[in-house]
């Protein structure tokens, strides 16, 4: 019989990295694009909007400011009751600003009602204290915006913690 605390690990291990029980947290990915629908036609986007989303890979802790790594969750919801959106793009960039990964490219469709997600796993670090993505969407017409939201999960020592950020529109320069 494994002791409690083993138990516990396991348990907040498969929820930090979105994997079951047994599973390598470090070998985990999911496909992100499933969870889109395919345009039968070529999109033509009334409204398009880039949405900024901090993300935090890692926060410093404890004395001497020690990082906790994170497990990080970008949730993509389309709140409209009857019309899906399209996410055009998704990126992953690092403290310093640069491209770590990109997610998506092209118009896939997010029903209505529908979410998505993207899992930055504990075991990920290549974000740092300061990475965030760069979602864009559109509508073919006036849609309710979609909720853009990170939410990021870790524990240090015995202690498990939780925190969300919001989204925020870039501004185009005006255009």
């Amino acid at each position: 019989m494994k002791p409690a605390s083993s138990v516990v690990l396991s348990a907040l291990a498969a929820i930090l990295c979105a994997c079951e029980p047994g599973e390598s947290a470090w070998e985990t990915k999911v496909d992100f694009t499933e969870q889109f629908f395919q345009p039968e036609n070529d999109v033509r986007l009334g409204r398009s909007e880039a949405l900024y989303v901090p993300v935090y890979s890692s926060v410093l802790t404890g004395e001497g400011a020690r990082p906790t790594e994170l497990a990080a969750t970008l949730s993509i919801r389309n709140t409209d009751l009857a019309s899906p959106i399209f996410v055009t793009s998704v990126t992953y960039y690092d403290t310093a600003g640069q491209l770590i990964e990109t997610f998506l490219e092209g118009a896939h469709g997010l029903g209505p009602m529908a979410s998505a997600s993207i899992i930055i796993n504990v075991s990920d670090t290549r974000g740092g204290l300061g990475a965030n993505f760069i979602v864009e969407w559109g509508a073919e017409k006036a849609v309710s915006d979609p909720i853009v939201e990170a939410v990021m999960i870790g524990s240090s020592g015995t202690h498990g913690f939780s925190f969300t950020s919001q989204a925020r529109g870039l501004n185009s320069g005006g255009q």
